[in-house]
């Protein structure tokens, strides 16, 4: 008997059931040191247990507590697992449901549908505690659902539940697919015809796998199969003694076969891994030409009707009354047509039935192979009437110099029937008993070879795109033999990743440094030396993908026939430079230290504009890029938060309007990436900040005095601020700085780092209009400098006292409107 662990959750399912048997044990220490899980000698937890048993179906489940060892059986054997613990020799209580009464030990402590829990380890029924002790370990056998429900600690020691199906019968259940249960004529007609039969009118010589045919003899046509899922999956379905049974016990007059994974009544089986059987039916000796018509058949109210039978697996029905055997009722009189069916996949013909217009079937493969009887036309199908077919061969003496031969539809070929052309005889019988020959001329595909790998190469796409592949001994290894048949028929051929599908642009060489070319590919001697290859940059797919992708080099002899003499194959893996790797930041005053931000002034065509294409420029040492191909995206954020992005063609930005507001930079902060495309949408980038400087910001007045920057300028007795004159610590007077650079403040014709002062509105971003002020509180009148730098005087301020002050203010505005002011204090000597 098996130990079970009583809980609540586990007896409320047992409350539902009609049958149930369930053990546990009395009084142990529910400490657990550890669970060491095998099954096979595998490390597993209790859920492993679960995925590996899956469906198979297990006949007993059983754990000793004082071993501290659960045995499950199935199909496949004994597994045992060690549950490690520290119990100490335990007592088994067995707990029943015997039809409405609840038992311990084979005394009745409740009825079904009573309260049944589980405090403290003691069994409670409707509320009341029953004395009986019960542990954690448990194990539900329940007949009613087929399980068996087991709860074992898992490898963290917390107690787990799993449920594996029992195995009682072997099998659980048989699902029928009610679309194929229907055994009818083998046809893909929208509304196909029953079982096409016919009966021979006289004898016919047959070389046929059916053999010769007698008078009368019932000639059968195609039909379907059956198809079942069964649970467990394990069960061997084609193991079994299977019948077809109706509803009054008789059985079907027919043999009945089970295989695996298998849709129609031809082909190679396979053993089934999903529980998925198809089952064929094989009419007995029984069923003659006389009879078909009612063998499956009953009258209901004066008219035939389809017998439904239920399948029965040893003795047992599985399934409900689901399959049909229809056979038409009257014989097949309209003999097949050559115009309705395929024959190796090309459309059968009248004129085919003669050798003068034989049906033409290319590339049919080396080795074994059949030739196929289908439909031409699903509406107006036909090939349910084959009886049966073989084929002949029409040229004995070239197959058998070719090594080609048949046997019933197949045709065996050797690889030296590579390229060949060989006629053949197809022999069709139909139901009527009719015989129908399609001519047909094969021509074999040519002989291939399995690939061989080489060395798996790694390439990063650098712009020269120097793509050198290492081809081992893919060419020295060649025999002198197979060297001279190569002529240069070698082809290249990817999985389309990263170059293209094909590839024809390909040149040879004896060295990794692609020094020394091998162009005689007609030379075996030659062809022997090739080592390495270079693939041109126009093989690049249209929309190539970094990774592995896959290179397939083929030698074949001459293109007429196009054997294969030699195929190797390697992973050719793309990989991308770091932006870094190709291109570094241009040196100049404008980036900052860490290389991160670049400060660019704003300049004006038509509109305000930003200039971005000198931001990088190529590393040394990297071939196959130039500046230009450094291209640029921007963008700036709005107060709203929008996200908006700047046209950028060519690294220059040609409206730039948009980040001035009122006369100012509003949106002076550009989120910028620079990008290298490497190929089609392979690109590798590089985020970095703009700060945006209007055409003179920065730009101020300083007054100097012994060569120190002052906070208050002089004016003097000739109520002039003086203009800057000396150098270095001998600098004196009034002086305008910008990016850089200083001048004297004199004059109308000032110039400063290639930008003019005009005193008018400028019509170029090299001109910067000035004009002086002064603020409302200060005393004095400003009058802007006249005249030439050379004799101008400085800034005049007119109408002063001694001691009284001011503060000078001199505006800029430059051809985008953007003002830039600067201000110094001033104060009459």
């Amino acid at each position: 008997m098996n130990k079970k662990f009583l809980s609540a959750i586990l007896f409320g399912a047992l409350m539902v059931t009609s049958t149930g048997t369930f053990v546990s044990c009395k009084d142990y220490d529910d400490d657990i040191d550890e669970i060491n899980g095998k099954i096979d000698k595998i490390e597993t937890t209790l859920s492993e247990l679960e995925s590996k048993i899956g469906d198979k179906g297990v006949s007993s489940v059983t754990f000793d507590e004082k071993t501290g060892v659960l045995t499950v059986v199935d199909g496949t054997g004994s597994h045992t697992y060690t549950i490690k613990t520290t119990a100490p020799s335990v007592e088994k209580t067995v707990v029943t449901v015997d039809g409405k009464d609840l038992k311990v030990d084979g005394k009745v402590i409740g009825q079904l549908g009573d309260t049944v829990e589980v405090k403290d380890n003691e069994l409670y029924v409707n509320g009341k505690a029953t004395g009986i002790k019960v542990g954690k370990y448990a194990i539900l056998e329940n007949d009613a659902d087929g399980m068996y429900t087991i709860t074992l600690p898992d490898a963290n020691g917390e107690m787990k539940t799993i449920k594996l199906p029992k195995a009682t019968s072997g099998m659980m259940s048989v699902n029928v697919d009610d679309k194929k249960a229907i055994f009818t004529a083998n046809t893909t007609a929208s509304n196909p015809t029953g079982i096409a039969w016919g009966k021979a009118n006289k004898a016919i010589t047959w070389k046929g796998a059916k053999g010769n045919i007698a008078k009368g003899q019932l000639l059968l046509g195609r039909y379907t199969e059956g198809k079942v899922t069964v649970v467990p999956s394990s069960y061997n379905l084609g193991a079994q003694t299977l019948k077809l049974v109706a509803s009054d016990g008789s059985a079907a007059p027919v043999t009945v076969t089970a295989t695996a994974n298998n849709d129609l009544i031809y082909g190679d089986r396979a053993a089934s891994a999903n529980g998925d059987w198809t089952v064929a039916i094989t009419m007995d000796e029984t069923v003659t030409a006389d009879n078909i018509a009612t063998a499956f058949a009953t009258e209901v109210e004066s008219q035939a009707k389809n017998v439904k039978y239920a399948l029965s697996v040893n003795g047992d029905l599985v399934t409900g009354y689901e399959f049909i055997i229809d056979t038409d009722e009257t014989a097949e009189t309209t003999a097949l047509a050559a115009t309705k069916i395929k024959v190796g996949g090309v459309e059968g013909t009248d004129d085919a039935t003669t050798a003068s217009n034989p049906l033409d079937i290319s590339d049919f493969k080396l080795g074994t192979n059949e030739i196929i009887i289908e439909d031409k036309d699903a509406s107006n199908a036909d090939a349910h009437k084959v009886y049966d077919a073989y084929l002949e061969i029409g040229d004995i003496d070239k197959a058998g110099r070719y090594g080609v031969t048949v046997n019933g539809m197949k045709i065996t070929a050797a690889d030296k029937a590579a390229k060949q052309e060989i006629p053949f005889i197809v022999h069709i019988l139909d139901v009527t008993g009719t015989e129908t020959k399609q001519y047909i001329k094969v021509t074999f595909v040519a002989a291939t070879v399995e690939d061989e790998p080489i060395a798996d190469q790694t390439y990063k796409l650098m712009p020269e795109k120097n793509f050198v592949i290492d081809l081992g001994n893919t060419f020295t290894g060649l025999t002198d033999e197979q060297a001279d048949k190569v002529q240069g028929n070698i082809t290249w051929a990817t999985d389309g990743n990263f170059f293209k599908a094909s590839i024809s642009s390909v040149t040879y060489y004896t060295d990794a440094a692609c020094k020394k070319q091998v162009t005689d590919l007609s030379s075996a001697a030659t062809i022997k030396t090739i080592k390495y290859a270079k693939i041109a940059d126009s093989e690049i797919a249209d929309a190539p993908k970094a990774g592995a992708t896959k290179l397939t080099i083929t030698l074949s002899d001459d293109a007429a026939a196009g054997n294969e003499i030699k195929k190797v194959s390697a992973n050719y893996t793309i990989t991308l430079p770091s932006f870094d790797e190709l291109a570094v930041v241009n040196t100049n005053a404008l980036w900052n230290e860490a290389g991160t931000t670049l400060t660019a002034r704003m300049g004006w065509s038509t509109n305000a504009t930003l200039s971005l294409a000198k931001a990088y420029t190529v590393k040394d040492g990297v071939k196959g890029l130039a500046i230009d191909d450094i291209e640029y995206v921007a963008t700036y954020t709005t107060d709203a938060g929008a996200v908006t992005k700047l046209s950028v063609t060519d690294g220059e930005i040609a409206d730039a309007n948009g980040l001035i507001d009122d006369n100012k930079v509003k949106y002076n902060t550009l989120a910028a990436t620079a990008s290298i495309e490497l190929a089609t949408d392979l690109t590798v980038s590089k985020d970095f900040t703009v700060t945006v400087k209007s055409i003179f910001e920065d730009a101020k007045i300083v007054y100097y005095k012994a060569g120190a920057a002052q906070s208050i300028a002089t004016v003097g007795a000739d109520n002039y601020i003086a203009p800057l004159t000396g150098a270095a610590d001998k600098r004196a007077g009034l002086a305008l700085v910008f990016n850089g650079k200083e001048i004297a403040v004199a004059g109308t014709d000032m110039k400063i780092d290639g930008i003019t002062l005009v005193s008018a509105t400028p019509d170029a971003a090299t001109k910067v209009q000035v004009a002086y002020s002064n603020t409302e509180a200060s005393k004095g009148t400003v009058v802007a400098p006249t005249g030439t730098s050379k004799d101008a005087k400085g800034v005049s301020i007119t109408d002063m006292k001694s001691g009284e002050k001011g503060t000078l203010v001199v505006t800029f505005t430059d051809k985008n409107g953007v003002v830039t002011t600067s201000t110094i204090d001033y104060q009459y000597n």
